[in-house]
């Protein structure tokens, strides 16, 4: 026995032999010294050097004397220490003092280095930034999503300079749209008759009573209308396939549609026609179904398959015999003159088309400058073939094409050499942060204090923004900014295989998440506050989803959550947990993924090509998603990743594809249990938030980066996160309020200045273009 040993010993040291100077130690001691700092040799160096060079980083190529060099890979190393998420499972771990220690020797270095932001590109509205600024501009809600086609997303964004490229379809959209809108605001008497179609969602539940709409009344929905002239509409209601089956199975009538125009009640006929002579205005219209007497459980019996019928759409047609004047909200914003005499309508003219085209260009535009000349020449082009109002439609449809409107155009000074930083002039200044807080234009007021060039002062700054978050524009931060963050914009278009979604509470999922988010904002309140309130909105619908008793009606209400709630923070909402599932069953892969990306900023990568990332393609299917992502595991190539993501994901099964609590997967009990990269144990989504609540830097600054990519229209990079890391240390002292985060980017280099680009960029003196330079360039100069 001993003698077999000692061969099989010998045979072992044969094919694996010791090589000679790896001895544990000296290999820890020569790593250290090949290292840009210690402790990365000690815990970093075992596979990021020369030789593994694991994902392409190579420490003991990188120098932390010149980090511009490889500024992209440093930072990517202080997010995966901040977030905990290196050194790999099975590694040694630094001590907490240790990463400390790690982050801020390569961040001070990174700071000190003060590269230059980035260089902006010239960025068009996004489709979404142009209906706000048709609605703020003149009064009236136009559907961009009719008129121009959807923008690509570059980072989770949609307002990405670099890929809001021009084609000629969006052109042609450009132009369709700027002829429309113009004879829509002006209300022109000549406008062709056009029939427009309102959807309602496919798979709203019409059974119920939806807050907004008339009493009695099921389904429906409510939306507002532009009637830009007087005259004669045809409305038209169509009903779905539920009616006709209710008609042939259930033995009854057809519902009777409920129509009403700014509140007043209308007939419609057999064929869901109705005719309405309505005052040029933009009104709400309501279309519901309003049963007859029905049979005795016919109710009952039928309403689960939804066959009692559902309004598919509603059609407005006209105008017919349109009368031409009328006073809407849109000619009042346009016509602020008008002219009694044929002698004083150019002068008029001139006067409107000045206030439009300062509108619309987001920069005063004198009555005498030159630049009219060409806009006025549109006006005439219109009063030859009409009247003074035609004259000005013509105008106003140029200005909604010229590219001064379309694009957010910043003068660059005369003289700057490529690489300088110069500061953007006051009214560009505006421009950013209205386009930042409102998705839109900057208003009479912004405008005003960037012309007297009081907006530069740090104190007049401030006001303007906390002026702006309590202005309703300021929904657009919940609307768009947070909508993409945490990709609700997926609810849209999600489709469960679950008998309790439908349109009803996809709606109501969506609302929940927007309306923590604006309590956060408006509230002023910690953005941690996100991962773990204490509260949220729903109303009868979603909370029938998460079982609350005693919620009715459809109305939106806050409400308290005890402290072992699974629905407190982002985590727990159906919304979130929707979008990160699919089509027949949850999703720990997209969840952890998810939070990886959203919460702690570290973003796993896609998978490597050839790959299966199908876990039903196995010939033997395991029972549950835990055992067939452990058979995943077994790659090393899949394991790097996985091992952050699944028991991120698994932590959060005891919620269905609907966000739904369950504690049973088909008939196997959940199981919820799991260990993070740092070893942290996991037993549900309470454990899950704590962990994440305990690197709550990790979320502060992955909120922050967002808020600046979103900001600057263009994706951080390490260049600016010198500027982030500042906002970060700043807004620690106020608690990480929300609103000391908007300010702080806000003040920032990197929103209130501009890089010349050019093959020698990098860092340089700011230039000032306007009365005074940003107070962060003052104090590096003081410096």
């Amino acid at each position: 026995m001993i003698v077999g040993s000692v061969v099989l010993l010998a045979l072992l040291a044969y094919v694996f032999p010791v090589k000679t100077g790896e001895d544990p130690q000296i290999v820890e001691s020569s790593m250290i010294a090949k290292a840009p700092h210690p402790l990365i040799g000690k815990y970093c160096m075992g596979c990021h050097d020369s030789v593994e060079k694991t994902a392409g980083v190579a420490f003991d190529q990188m120098s932390l004397s010149n980090p511009d060099r490889n500024g992209e890979m440093w930072e990517a190393a202080v997010r995966r220490l901040t977030s905990g998420m290196m050194p790999p499972a099975g590694s040694a771990r630094p001590t907490e003092r240790e990463n400390m220690e790690m982050i801020r020797a390569i961040t001070t270095r990174l700071d000190a280095a003060n590269p230059a932001p980035a260089p902006t590109v010239l960025r068009r509205l996004t489709r979404t930034e142009y209906g706000n600024v048709i609605r703020d501009m003149l009064g009236i809600h136009v559907d961009a999503t009719t008129l121009l086609p959807p923008d690509p997303a570059v980072k989770g964004f949609d307002n990405i300079g670099e890929v809001l490229t021009t084609s000629p379809a969006l052109v042609q959209g450009y132009l369709n749209a700027g002829m429309k809108i113009s004879q829509l605001a002006v209300g022109d008497p000549n406008l062709t008759s056009s029939r427009r179609v309102f959807t309602l969602p496919h798979k709203l539940n019409n059974d119920r009573y939806i807050e907004g709409l008339p009493l009695g009344t099921r389904g429906g929905k409510r939306t507002m209308v532009l009637f830009p002239v007087e005259g004669d509409y045809m409305f038209e209601v169509r009903l779905g396939a539920g009616s006709t089956l209710f008609q042939k199975f259930g033995g009854g009538k057809l519902p009777k549609v409920d129509l009403t125009v700014a509140g007043k009640a209308f007939p419609v006929d057999k064929d869901g026609k109705a005719w309405v002579h309505v005052r040029a205005g933009e009104y709400p219209v309501t279309t519901a179904l309003r049963d007859n007497d029905l049979g005795p459980g016919v109710d009952d019996i039928y309403s689960t398959y939804n066959i009692r019928g559902a309004i598919v759409d509603f059609a407005v047609q006209g105008p017919f015999r349109a009368k031409s004047g009328g006073r809407t909200v849109s000619r009042d914003r346009i016509f602020t003159c008008y002219p009694r005499k044929p002698y004083e309508e150019r002068t008029c003219a001139r006067t409107i088309v000045a206030r439009l085209a300062s509108q619309a260009f987001r920069r005063p535009i004198a009555e005498q400058a030159p630049e009219m000349d060409l806009l006025m020449r549109y006006y005439d082009l219109g009063r030859k073939t009409g009247n003074f109002e035609s004259g000005v439609q013509r105008a106003l449809a140029y200005i909604l094409v010229d590219p001064r409107f379309l694009y957010k155009v910043e003068q660059e000074p005369r003289g700057i050499a490529p690489g300088i930083i110069y500061a953007v002039n006051p009214v560009e200044l505006a421009s950013r942060l209205a386009f930042f807080l409102w998705s839109s234009a900057p208003d009479d007021q912004l405008m005003a204090s960037a012309i007297s060039g009081k907006l530069t002062q740090p104190a007049e700054l401030e006001r303007q923004v906390r002026r702006m978050i309590a202005d309703r524009r300021a929904d657009a931060l919940a609307d768009n900014f947070a909508q993409q963050w945490f990709r609700l914009k997926e609810l849209d278009s999600a489709e469960r295989e679950s008998k309790d979604f439908d349109d009803n509470l996809r709606y109501a999922m969506g609302q929940e998440t927007k309306l923590l988010f604006q309590s956060v904002m408006r509230g002023d309140r910690p953005v941690t506050e996100l991962l773990n309130a204490d509260y949220t909105y729903v109303n009868e619908r979603l909370a029938r989803h998460y079982g609350m008793p005693g919620i009715k009606g459809d109305y939106f209400r806050r409400v308290a959550l005890p402290a072992d709630s699974p629905r407190r923070g982002l985590l727990g909402q159906a919304s979130i947990l929707t979008v990160t599932a699919v089509a027949n069953r949850t999703s720990p892969v997209i969840r952890g993924a998810w939070v990886l990306d959203n919460i702690l900023g570290v973003p796993p990568s896609p998978p490597p090509p050839g790959v299966e990332v199908n876990l039903d393609a196995a010939g033997k299917t395991p029972t549950t998603l835990r055992e067939r992502l452990a058979i995943h595991r077994k790659s090393a190539v899949c394991a790097t990743c996985h091992n952050m993501m699944d028991p991120i994901g698994l932590s959060m099964e005891n919620f269905d594809q609907v966000g739904k609590w369950r504690t049973l997967d088909g008939k196997l009990p959940i199981d919820a249990t799991g260990s993070l990269v740092d070893g942290t144990q996991l037993n549900g989504i309470a454990d899950l938030r704590s962990a994440l609540l305990r690197r709550s830097d990790a979320f502060t600054a992955t909120a922050t980066s967002k808020l600046m990519t979103y900001a600057l229209g263009r994706p951080v990079t390490y260049r600016e996160m010198p500027a982030i890391r500042q906002v970060l240390n700043d807004a620690s002292r106020q608690n990480n309020r929300f609103v000391s985060l908007v300010l702080g980017i806000v003040k920032s280099q990197p929103f209130q200045t501009r890089t010349k680009p050019g093959p020698i960029a990098g860092v340089g003196p700011v230039r000032s273009t306007q009365a005074e330079p940003p107070k962060s360039e003052k104090k590096r100069k003081a410096a």
